[in-house]
């Protein structure tokens, strides 16, 4: 076997797709009900993965937008309506009796037929004599009235979506998705972002557009018993036995269960070792690991406050349960007044995340190189 076949750095297939079953049951059910759904998870969690495998199962045409490399409001509505062109390609697949249809919604896009591909295709361009919000809305709004006249469902994924946020700050296309999204039928969307703090402010701040609009799907870390399943199963596939109880519970140790540190970690245990890992050998492995990730960790670190870094090492050393008392603060030497800032802003930036009351680092790799800078 292949390590990557069963722990991918990128998104997983097959094999490499370890439970979920819960959210993905969920999310297709979502999908199949033209309901919309926002993903909230730190980054690397598998939430492209999760969304491609409930896409294909569900058999509905979609497509995907990306807008990590939106910069403008004018980015994201180039954006939306060629993602909208996709759909329609995708979806769609005669328009020649449905002119009435599109003369009946475009209003500000200028709609385009092309011959040149076999049947007859719709392109959307943008006009410059309107606003990127209306002519979003009315990508949108198309798509669904064609999907009706076709008795037809269909799904579009916004991913990085924080990025519209930061770019609209909660005007213009904001607004216009959401008077879309109310409107839909046949039409389901999925949002996704890599900064959960920042995609739920979105969707759970009552003062932004998108407020309640959508169902809410948070992606937990994986269980223990699900990763045991898992593990093993890669190690009988390997090495024909199962996996030491030490070496499973070492590599959940070290991971914290962080979907891609597990695969990373597990990546080079099952690449490195010829026969049944020890525990030391996980170790090894882990410092390789570490050193790869090493550079690029300290380089965020050193961009941060003093009194952010001064968060992150409080609970890289001693926890966050009790990250506001009198105690910690001294311990940190940042004035309470100054804490609740600081946390926020760390927060924000996806360096550490708020379970109940308890605040922890989302990369598994930052206790470990913070640890020891104390030592």
């Amino acid at each position: 076997m292949r390590p990557r076949d069963f722990f991918p750095l990128g998104k997983a297939y097959g094999e490499a797709f370890c439970n979920r079953e819960k959210e993905a049951e969920k999310l297709l059910g979502n999908v199949q009900n033209g309901k919309h759904t926002f993903l909230v998870a730190p980054r690397r969690y598998g939430k492209s993965s999760l969304c491609e495998k409930v896409l294909e199962k569900s058999t509905l045409p979609w497509t995907k937008v990306d807008f990590h490399m939106a910069i403008t409001e004018s980015d994201v509505e180039s954006f939306i309506v060629g993602g909208a062109n996709d759909l329609i390609g995708k979806s769609i697949s005669q328009v020649d009796k449905l002119s009435s249809v599109i003369k009946t919604v475009v209003k500000k896009l200028k709609p385009k037929f092309d011959i040149s591909a076999g049947p007859l295709r719709l392109e959307l361009e943008i006009s410059s004599g309107s606003s990127p919000a209306e002519n979003v809305a009315e990508a949108l709004l198309l798509i669904d009235r064609l999907l009706i006249e076709k008795n037809k469902q269909a799904v579009i994924h916004f991913d990085e979506f924080q990025e519209v946020g930061n770019i609209t700050e909660g005007r213009g296309v904001e607004g216009a998705i959401r008077h879309a999204a109310q409107e839909t039928k046949n039409l389901a969307i999925i949002f996704s972002g890599s900064n959960p703090h920042l995609i739920k402010n979105m969707f759970e701040n009552e003062s932004r557009p998108l407020y309640k609009l959508c169902k809410k799907l948070p992606l937990p870390r994986i269980s223990e018993e699900h990763y045991n399943h898992h593990l093993n199963k890669a190690s009988l596939a390997m090495w024909g036995k199962e996996l030491p109880a030490s070496c499973f519970e070492r590599i959940m140790t070290l991971t914290e269960r962080h979907p891609y540190y597990v695969n990373a970690l597990c990546d080079e245990v099952w690449s490195e070792t010829q026969t049944v890992p020890t525990v030391d050998h996980v170790n090894a492995c882990w410092e390789y690991v570490i050193e790869g990730e090493r550079s690029d960790l300290i380089k965020d670190f050193l961009n941060l406050s003093d009194n952010q870094r001064k968060v992150l090492i409080q609970i890289a050393n001693f926890g966050g349960e009790n990250i506001y008392a009198n105690s910690s603060s001294k311990q940190m030497d940042v004035p309470v007044s100054s804490l609740r800032s600081a946390i926020e802003a760390v927060l924000e930036k996806d360096f550490i995340e708020k379970i109940g009351t308890h605040y922890s680092l989302v990369v598994p790799v930052y206790r470990w190189l913070l640890r020891h800078q104390q030592e």
